[in-house]
């Protein structure tokens, strides 16, 4: 949302009680999506501000649409097992309805916070049914989030090879359309691929570098998946702190070309490695 439209809501917020329902609740929506890039306080009073709209809502896009903005605040608010539950309302509201879009995005967020939640077998299935969503869309910023999604996926699940292939074509996509927050995600995500990988240095080097885009965009910071946290804190273990900050403080330096240079580097033996598999299962000459 642009400072503009951010502005606008604000000024009519104080109108709220004033209009209609159906009114009130495309407000309260609005709302909630001018907290994006805001504090926790900020979506909390949105939120707080759109729950008791919910029960006025008789139009059952509108309800679907607020169930989905209820769990999409709970997920920033750090509130996986909440953000579920309501996304998963969401997703059974949307189902009766033609909205692939916004069924595509509801995916999303429940698989996301199934992910956070350990439960991979249902991140698994709604991740790749929102991938199938949005190749049938053609919506390629839909794309880039299922590859994003199902790359870290992977990782979290030691799918080592299929999370690399995933992760750059998510980076890959997002970059040369310059979507700034999945480049950023994307290079968080191939840090933690790198710790995976054993690669130590790499992944706190692109840890720093993901951060480091994050800031100079002015976005919110990432949750963390507890895997992945688990991930980076062994990361600082075997580095010590000393070098793990000297590598971080120097990733965040990295302009995002120079850091995309740098997963291309760290990936290629990866790739080479998936060429060879490849080449031995298809080449009757190998088996």
């Amino acid at each position: 949302m642009t400072d503009r439209a951010r502005s606008w809501v604000e000024q009519l917020l104080p109108t709220a009680a004033t209009l209609d329902p159906h009114a009130r609740a495309e407000l309260q929506l609005a709302a909630v999506a001018a907290t994006r890039e805001a504090d926790d306080a900020a979506a909390r009073a949105a939120r707080d501000r759109l729950g008791p709209v919910l029960e006025t809502i008789s139009e059952p896009y509108l309800h679907a649409i607020a169930e989905l903005a209820m769990g999409w605040t709970s997920s920033i608010l750090g509130d996986p097992d909440r953000a579920a539950r309501e996304a998963s309302a969401s997703l059974g509201e949307l189902r009766g309805q033609d909205e692939p879009f916004w069924t595509a995005v509801t995916l999303t967020v429940l698989g996301v916070q199934e992910m956070t939640l350990g439960r991979y077998d249902d991140a698994s299935d709604h991740l790749r049914e929102m991938s199938d969503l949005a190749e049938r869309l053609g919506n390629d910023r839909l794309i880039a989030g299922a590859r994003l999604h199902l790359g870290t996926l992977a990782v979290a699940q030691s799918r080592l090879d299929e999370a690399a292939a995933l992760l750059e074509k998510a980076l890959d996509l997002s970059w040369t359309r310059h979507w700034t927050r999945v480049v950023s995600l994307s290079l968080a995500a191939f840090a933690q691929w790198a710790g995976a990988e054993g690669d130590v240095e790499q992944a706190a080097r692109l840890a720093g570098a993901a951060e480091g885009v994050r800031r100079r965009a002015g976005l919110r910071p990432f949750a963390t998946p507890p895997p992945m946290a688990d991930l980076f804190s062994h990361v600082g273990r075997e580095l010590g702190p000393v070098r793990f900050d000297e590598l971080f403080t120097a990733g965040t330096r990295l302009s995002q070309r120079e850091a995309i240079a740098a997963v291309r580097a760290g990936a290629a033996p990866t790739r080479a490695r998936s060429v060879e598999v490849n080449a031995v299962h298809t080449d009757p000459a190998g088996s």
